[in-house]
């Protein structure tokens, strides 16, 4: 925890927390056309979240429970309100949170389980990502108290730490906190013994053992906003960063003043701010070489949206990488999932359904 005065400190020289610097994209996380160059599974308006229960895959769109058959969406349940994240196991169960206040454990013809509005006793406000741990537990990340999952970028541009993660017990009906005071907490993952939880605005990863330490981060500084993870075939995990970052938008992170008119007089989809897509309106707001030359959009243009997805082992090291450029289609990727040997992925910017062939190391083909 900085001080006030190292705060002020770093404000002044520019450095440190005050820094505008994005990290590079090279080595393993050099940019590619693998997003792009992936098969369309399908189209589906509204898909935010896809899990695999080893048999079957699972995906939600809006307010509807979906199962993948035959290369088409087949509907299982509706509820009222939106499914803000999914998860499934090999035992039969899907959980579901609805409307990132309620979390739903089903079963596989969609029934209900059990329920909970609640984590560690603190009420549930925009669950936005689950995943199971062993065989009666559900980890659950909880983005923001002061926000809903659609507003995200509200909680990016008021520099959000209210995210918490935590785990839910629904055979005891228990519920325990793991992290709080999380900015943004956005993605879960039970790896070997392991609870890991995804912070977007800190750019990196938190994670507990099951004794309750808590480890240091282990996942360099990003250049994107991380959130959703799955475990890859043959160790770590696949993580996706569902917007990038841009030297202009950390600025106006660090302007306050201007920060905060923006807020207030500009309609939030033309804000100085990362979108799940871009291009589909004059009205958007450029940077420098984001300007179409000869109605050309240059693919290492500042990226106001982006698709990436990075392969990490288990000590944090990025592996390798799946990326569509700015000038690409399949934007805004939030979840991931290995799936019948293939890499599955959900492009909500584009509302597509991507597959992505593996070899049989578990690596793009």
């Amino acid at each position: 925890m900085q001080s006030p005065i190292q705060r002020w400190w770093d404000r002044l020289l520019g450095r440190g927390t005050a820094a505008i610097t994005v990290p590079i994209m090279d080595g393993a996380i050099k940019p590619n056309r693998a997003l792009d160059q992936a098969a369309v599974v399908l189209n589906l308006p509204g898909i935010d979240d896809i899990a695999s229960d080893g048999q079957h895959l699972w995906m939600s769109a809006g307010s509807v429970l979906y199962q993948l058959e035959n290369q088409q969406a087949r509907e299982v349940r509706r509820f009222d309100t939106p499914i803000t994240a999914l998860a499934a196991n090999g035992q039969g169960h899907i959980a579901v949170a609805l409307g990132g206040r309620e979390l739903h454990l089903l079963d596989a013809s969609g029934a209900a389980l059990a329920r909970t509005r609640a984590l560690g006793g603190r009420a549930l406000h925009s669950a936005n990502a689950l995943a199971f741990e062993g065989r009666d537990s559900l980890l659950v990340s909880d983005g923001s108290e002061q926000y809903g999952p659609d507003q995200w970028c509200h909680d990016l541009m008021q520099h959000g730490k209210t995210g918490k993660v935590g785990r839910w017990n629904w055979q005891s009906g228990q519920s325990t906190l793991l992290a709080q005071g999380l900015a943004y907490a956005f993605g879960v993952l039970a790896d070997s013994g392991v609870a890991r939880w995804s912070e977007s605005w800190r750019h990196t990863l938190g994670s507990v053992s099951g004794n309750g330490v808590r480890h240091p981060a282990t996942v360099a500084e990003l250049p994107g906003y991380p959130s959703r993870m799955a475990a890859a075939a043959g160790g770590g995990f696949w993580l996706t960063c569902f917007v990038c970052r841009t030297q202009l938008v950390e600025f106006v992170l660090r302007e306050d003043a201007y920060r905060k008119r923006m807020m207030q007089e500009v309609h939030p989809s033309q804000w100085v701010a990362p979108a799940l897509s871009s291009g589909k309106s004059f009205l958007e707001p450029l940077q420098g070489a984001g300007v179409k030359t000869m109605g050309v959009l240059k693919p290492w243009a500042p990226p106001r949206s982006y698709g990436l997805v990075l392969r990490v082992a288990e000590d944090g090291r990025v592996l390798s990488s799946l990326h569509s450029q700015v000038d690409g289609e399949h934007h805004g990727i939030t979840a991931v999932a290995q799936h019948a040997g293939g890499l599955y992925l959900v492009s909500k910017g584009s509302a597509r359904l991507l597959r992505v062939e593996l070899n049989s190391a578990g690596d793009v083909a």
